[in-house]
């Protein structure tokens, strides 16, 4: 894993220093740099060695002749077969990198070649003949890879304070982003929060033609609809592709030169994947799990459940307690993402990591499961919704109205669903989907942001409701299960956006590698092949999935209830950042900074105190969002947090 940087059409070759050592904590390892002055372009590499420890694995690397340079960022799973096939067509190598192999199979088959690669990636390739460079990303946007393409130049890197660090970019404020921010609590894919400066898409290949400065887009794989013939496809086949896939998956991804272990929870995806790990080796593994203490905690808590599983499979345990005492460290954390990022589940990826990595240097964890397998309460609300629809509309209205009256419950947010379920009974899939994600909406957001802040996304063209994004990659999917349409979405936004966002800035802010098995695009594939029905059966989700992998459970594990990565962030916001409001937020400052209105922070705030409504999701995306504008726009000293 690593750090990556470059341009096309600068001349200042100090630049391309000062963006690859802006990335250093993504790899601390080796550096290396190389500009070609008579074409304009720069590659930047910093590297976190994990295969082939020696310093043949030296980036920026070229092939034989040098006429084609990369720069990348990952771990391709399948390079030993592809190696082997290389070597059969005459292909020489001179170390044993997955790097290496990609520098090759893109002399034989061009950028078509991402096409063969199993695994995840963010590189950049520098075809001197073809004058071409070319950006890829891997399949699900488990490494970030952004870029920003206007005057005749074009930067990228993998995060954005590097290109920031190009003075190539006038920093300016991307409003229609800022307004989805406040929607998803995160930007969604292509945008950022900086106007002009984008993300490769997952699954996609971005290639510049240096002679015409011309940039094209396009994506390389997609999940297809199967057609199931002459009974092909049965249940009992389904599960035993389901098995042989992960479980390939797993072993090919303990692949490593360094310690390697796996984050375990009290779920179900991570114990399945220390189950697979352990009859993979015939060593101890690692597991290390999260272990909250304090008062009012133990509802969060599951490693006591995490430490049965250790016990069944005789792991090497690692128990990380955190101090939740004093969360206001989270908030500097926000010059990782370079963005506001209002899931606060990233404390603690950013805590687990930081003690995970005194241990090993790769990680693996269970990120994909809920998305694949129906993890989500928005899944069983499908389900619920076309019950309640048959509901007479009074008998519903008069159920909501009882919500907006009655106290929320912070540990399970139950309050928020039930009126977000009743929202949500549209027979429209998209609208049904953003009412179960939203965290404001369409009209709260009117009322939170001011008519400056109109009037500045009018200048470019007004606000577009946030359901757009969701609409189009919709109308992309080619698959027709309409419950696993919903899950594809969730693969395509949700997923890259959110999850593994966090996933990969805070464990890369330690370096520290994660993998994520569940995400082998083959398995992927399969998973959204099986009927909706097989994963959601009596309001549980996951249920092939539980029911293929039962033996590696715990006796009475799969009947505890799912809790969730997730931390008390209601308590919080009614005492550890309430200061924040107070200090930065309060009406002279927000009237200065001339963002949002005050009235409607504090009408929130009052809910949130007074237990009528858990806003607590809604006010750290708006301190989120007020750091990162003081910290990234205007530049400030920073703020007493």
């Amino acid at each position: 894993m690593c750090g990556i940087a470059g341009f096309f059409n600068l001349s200042d070759s100090s630049v391309l220093e000062r963006m690859t050592d802006l990335l250093a904590y993504r790899g601390p390892d080796d550096r290396g740099t190389r500009y070609f002055e008579k074409e304009r372009v720069g590659l930047g590499h910093r590297r976190l060695s994990i295969i082939d420890l020696s310093p043949a694995g030296h980036q920026p690397m070229s092939n034989a002749d040098e006429s084609i340079w990369i720069t990348y960022n990952g771990e391709i799973y399948n390079f030993l077969e592809l190696r082997g096939e290389l070597e059969a067509l005459g292909h020489s190598f001179k170390s044993r990198t997955d790097t290496e192999v990609i520098l090759h199979l893109y002399e034989e088959e061009g950028a078509e070649c991402v096409k063969r690669l199993n695994g995840m990636f963010a590189f950049a390739l520098f075809d001197r003949r073809k004058r071409k460079l070319v950006l890829a990303r891997d399949h699900f946007g488990i490494k970030p890879l952004y870029y920003y393409h206007e005057n005749g130049c074009l930067v990228f890197a993998s995060e954005i304070k590097a290109i920031l660090a190009s003075n190539a970019y006038s920093t300016e404020v991307n409003w229609q982003a800022a307004r989805d921010f406040f929607t998803y609590l995160y930007v969604p894919c292509p945008e950022t929060m900086f106007r002009g400066i984008y993300q490769v898409p997952p699954a996609h290949v971005v290639e510049l033609d240096l002679t015409t400065n011309q940039l094209e887009s396009r994506r390389f794989w997609q999940p297809r609809q199967i057609e199931r013939v002459n009974g092909n496809g049965s249940h009992q086949d389904e599960k035993e592709r389901l098995r042989e896939l992960l479980s390939d998956s797993v072993e090919r991804q303990m692949i490593s030169d360094v310690p390697l272990g796996v984050f375990l929870s009290g779920g179900v995806d991570s114990p399945i994947l220390a189950g697979l790990m352990m009859q993979s080796s015939s060593q101890k593994i690692k597991t290390f799990t999260v272990v909250f203490r304090g008062k009012g905690l133990e509802f969060y808590d599951e490693s006591e459940a995490a430490r049965k599983v250790s016990e069944k499979f005789g792991t090497e345990h690692q128990e990380i307690e955190v101090d939740l005492n004093d969360p206001v460290e989270m908030l500097e954390l926000v010059d990782h993402f370079d963005q506001p990022f209002g899931n606060p589940t990233f404390y603690l990826m950013y805590l687990i990591s930081k003690h995970t990595r005194r241990a090993v240097t790769v990680a693996l964890c269970g990120a994909g499961g809920d998305e694949l397998f129906a993890g989500y309460p928005r899944y069983r609300a499908m389900k619920m919704a076309r019950w309640l629809r048959r509901v007479p509309r009074p008998i519903l209205a008069g159920a909501r109205r009882a919500l907006d009256m009655a106290s929320d419950d912070h540990r399970k947010m139950t309050l928020r669903r039930a009126r977000q379920l009743l929202d949500g009974l549209s027979e429209d899939e998209v609208s049904q989907f953003v009412n179960w994600t939203y965290f404001l909406t369409e009209n709260q957001k009117k009322s939170l942001l001011n008519q400056i802040t109109f009037d500045r996304a009018n200048a470019n063209g007004g606000f577009l409701p946030a359901e757009r994004i969701m609409r189009r990659h919709l109308g992309e999917s080619l698959l027709e299960d309409k419950g696993n349409r919903i899950l594809h979405l969730d693969v395509q936004t949700f997923l890259p956006d959110n999850i593994l966002e966090y996933t990969d800035k805070m464990s890369m802010a330690h370096s520290l590698e994660v993998r994520v098995p569940y995400l082998d695009y083959r398995f992927v594939e399969h998973s959204l092949q099986i009927p909706f029905r097989e994963k959601l059966r009596k309001g549980k989700g996951k249920a092939i999935l539980t029911e293929v992998f039962a033996n590696l459970f715990p006796a009475g594990h799969l009947k505890r209830p799912k809790k969730g990565f997730n931390f008390p962030l209601a308590l919080w916001m009614r005492a550890s950042f309430d200061g924040y409001f107070n200090r930065n937020l309060n009406r002279a400052e927000v009237e200065r900074l001339g963002i949002f209105n005050f009235d409607y922070i504090e009408s929130l705030r009052h809910q949130h105190r007074t237990g009528k409504a858990d806003n607590s999701y809604a006010l750290f995306s708006i301190i989120m969002f007020d750091k990162w504008f003081r910290d990234y726009i205007l530049e400030e000293e920073p703020v007493e947090i």
